[in-house]
């Protein structure tokens, strides 16, 4: 059983050796989403605490690998793959980088659920004023309480959609991903919409492709597995290329996969009702 120490220290210049039980609980309950969201699941036991304020290590246990989020790579600049030979000590490195880090240094397209764990622990130490002056996380620089809120980040209201299996017509393609494709979305009644990729999840699809022999106006056929961003200028996101002019590419993404990429699954009222959006109409 791999086990890792994860040092802990909260702060308190009235020299109380205490911590509010909500505190500790949140922190410890959202680093665990946030810890499954980057790939492990992780249980956390509490070590004997210190005296100087509140400190003590938490012993991450029973850690295991479960798989990818694609926004990873916006955080580290690194895809799935070479993510996945990570062993597990530079994985919870990322993630305490991840908590420890201003709200302005996170990207826009990084997983909103994610973010909202990450507000909930500073959110709690703001409201805790009696025991928390200060956070220090592992080895990075302590954050004074009058800093807490350069660290939780605004997130619209607008939540990700995913749409479902659809056949999309292709007009306009990008073959060389200098701007977003064009075509017209089945199950948005044939609408035409430029759409994107993710390229992580799409890998199949791209090894497929001859760049020097495909045409820059089509009429093929595309099955994909979509997701609605209405916060993006490309709001439509090709999560998945199942097939391509009738030959299949790929395998289709698991209900629990996809539960990571978008906060909820709702059927919007402009989308007809299909077996696909009444599958996925699961709230977080």
């Amino acid at each position: 059983m791999d086990t890792q120490v994860l040092p802990i220290h909260f702060g308190n210049t009235h020299g109380k050796h205490e911590i509010n039980s909500d505190s500790l609980l949140v922190f410890i309950e959202s680093y665990k989403e946030i810890s499954e969201a980057f790939g492990l699941s992780v249980d956390i036991q509490i070590g004997t605490p210190e005296e100087g304020g509140w400190k003590a290590n938490l012993l991450i246990v029973a850690i295991s690998f479960i798989g990818v989020n694609p926004f990873v790579a916006l955080l580290t600049g690194e895809t799935a793959d070479d993510w996945a030979k990570k062993g597990h000590a530079k994985i919870v490195r990322v993630v305490n980088e991840f908590v420890t880090r201003k709200a302005v240094d996170i990207p826009e397209e990084f997983s909103r659920e994610c973010i909202k764990q990450k507000n909930k622990i500073y959110e709690q130490f703001q409201k805790d004023i009696e025991c928390i002056d200060s956070f220090c996380l592992d080895d990075y620089p302590p954050i004074p309480r009058n800093k807490f809120h350069l660290y939780i980040k605004e997130i619209s209201d607008e939540e990700s959609i995913y749409i479902g299996e659809t056949d999309i017509t292709v007009h306009s393609p990008d073959w060389k991903g200098k701007r977003s494709w064009r075509g017209k979305i089945k199950i948005l009644d044939d609408t035409e919409s430029a759409f994107a990729f993710d390229k992580d999840l799409t890998g199949k699809f791209w090894e497929k492709i001859k760049l020097d022999s495909l045409p820059l106006h089509t009429t093929d056929i595309m099955r994909v597995q979509l997701i609605k961003r209405p916060s993006n200028k490309v709001k439509f996101w090709v999560v998945r290329v199942l097939s391509y002019n009738g030959e299949e590419i790929d395998t289709p993404i698991s209900d629990e996969a996809i539960r990571r990429f978008a906060t909820s699954f709702i059927q919007p009222a402009a989308i007809k009702s299909s077996p696909q959006l009444d599958l996925f109409s699961w709230k977080p």
